[in-house]
């Protein structure tokens, strides 16, 4: 479990959200867990691809990843879908959904009774991405500007809240040791927190992470999607080795956080 610690603070137009994660330091997956865990990702964002990238490219092995996705390919077991018709009966580990377009009903509900029967997911949920984005509106490419899982997150006693009008300021998280940049970073609050029965959250301080027991499974929610976003992890100089680590770094803590209550 997470353990939270001190206060959501603001300094400089900088939010500070502090806890500590109980995992090893070198953020290796847990030892008793799979080697390389399936994970099944939906998502928006331009990430498996890039945003500009045509089929032909695509076709021919051209086309060039976002550093995360890079990355979580060389770690895990990685399997891009657009449905999850497929989940009862698979071999998934875990799910993450990383600001993914609207969810039929049929979807939602093989999503809620996967995670009910054991299953882990980890769920980024932005209701202010700030994603930079040149494909004209009405794209379907475009990344999803909002989250749109309010009757997943209401089944489970939670509400996605938008931060106000100066939220999609660049600010950096410090979480333990780890600080990552990002930007319009919404919250969460708890809907009629004394009926347990469709699952059982907690807030983070700062109410940015909500950590969900649903039946005998569990999510981990994040308010914020644009950590993934390698335009945040460069500076003046190029790229900043250390963002690029510590947003990676944070995905794998989370990623390990669950795989280790597989086994």
């Amino acid at each position: 479990m997470f353990r939270f610690a001190a206060p959501l603070v603001l300094l400089t137009g900088a939010a500070i959200l502090f806890w500590q994660w109980p995992v090893s330091s070198d953020d290796a997956p847990n030892s008793a867990a799979t080697a390389q865990p399936n994970i099944t990702l939906m998502t928006s964002l331009p990430i498996i691809w890039g945003e500009a990238a045509s089929m032909t490219e695509i076709i021919s092995g051209e086309a060039v990843p976002e550093p995360i996705y890079a990355h979580w390919q060389a770690r895990y077991k990685m399997e891009a879908v657009d449905s999850l018709e497929a989940l009862p009966g698979s071999e998934t580990d875990l799910i993450i959904l990383a600001q993914p377009k609207a969810m039929d009903p049929a979807d939602i509900a093989a999503l809620d009774t996967w995670i009910r029967e054991g299953g882990r997911a980890i769920i980024l949920t932005d209701p202010m991405l700030v994603w930079p984005t040149e494909l004209p509106l009405g794209d379907s490419r475009r990344p999803l500007a909002t989250g749109l899982l309010s009757p997943l997150l209401d089944h489970w006693g939670l509400e996605l809240l938008a931060p106000d009008e100066t939220g999609s300021e660049v600010v950096e998280l410090e979480l333990d040791n780890l600080v990552i940049v990002t930007a319009g970073i919404g919250t969460f609050d708890l809907v009629d927190p004394a009926n347990e029965t469709n699952g059982q959250c907690t807030l983070s301080v700062g109410r940015v992470l909500a950590q969900c027991e649903i039946g005998d499974g569990q999510a981990i929610l994040i308010a914020d999607a644009d950590f993934l976003n390698s335009g945040f992890w460069s500076d003046d100089k190029g790229w900043n080795a250390g963002q690029l680590s510590n947003a990676m770094k944070l995905a794998d803590r989370l990623v390990s956080q669950l795989i280790g209550k597989t086994s």
